[in-house]
């Protein structure tokens, strides 16, 4: 999706994740070469006016792994918030952050960061025009990338992930959580 927000200073809101698979002797977190920046970055993208966060990652869950949502679970810190009255409760994102992402005219994403972990291979492919160049790396692979082929923060993001949030967080299925469609008071 298009920036919504397109005059200098402004932010978009944005969702990502990182899906890390469970299936080898040691976990593996997929990265992706993002196809306008030219480096390895995480799955996301914007939130659209008609959608959630929740809804958003979703969405791009399946555009751009070609995952389902019923083939990965999202990490989540075991004393939560699991329920309110009158919305809908979305996971704990592992990270929210504002980043500049355009220096002239200056743009920002502020973003929500999820983990997803899975076990198996995506059943599908991601859909025409996104990045078909999708990496699993190790934590030490993760290290030893040049530092002009990563953004580094989704490297440092990556690395709590595989240090901290897969061994302390418990894995929910993905439709423990509603939210695709706002809720209508």
């Amino acid at each position: 999706m298009p920036h919504l927000h397109t005059r200098p200073g402004d932010h978009d809101a944005t969702v990502s994740f990182f899906i890390v698979r469970t299936d080898g002797p040691e976990p593996r977190l997929s990265f992706h070469l993002h196809i306008r920046v030219q480096k390895l970055m995480m799955f996301g993208g914007h939130i659209e006016r008609d959608e959630t966060p929740w809804a958003a990652v979703l969405r791009e869950l399946v555009e751009e792994s070609g995952y389902q949502p019923s083939q990965v679970r999202v990490l989540q810190p075991r004393v939560r918030i699991r329920q309110v009255t009158d919305a809908a409760a979305h996971p704990v994102p592992v990270m929210s952050s504002t980043a500049c992402t355009t220096a002239d005219p200056a743009h920002f994403h502020t973003d929500l960061l999820y983990a997803l972990v899975t076990g198996e291979e995506p059943a599908g492919e991601p859909e025409d025009g996104e990045s078909t160049d999708i990496r699993l790396l190790t934590r030490t692979e993760l290290d030893l990338i040049p530092a002009e082929e990563i953004v580094e923060m989704w490297r440092e993001a990556g690395r709590f992930i595989l240090d901290e949030v897969i061994d302390a967080w418990e894995p929910v299925a993905m439709d423990d959580y509603p939210g695709v469609a706002p809720l209508v008071g």
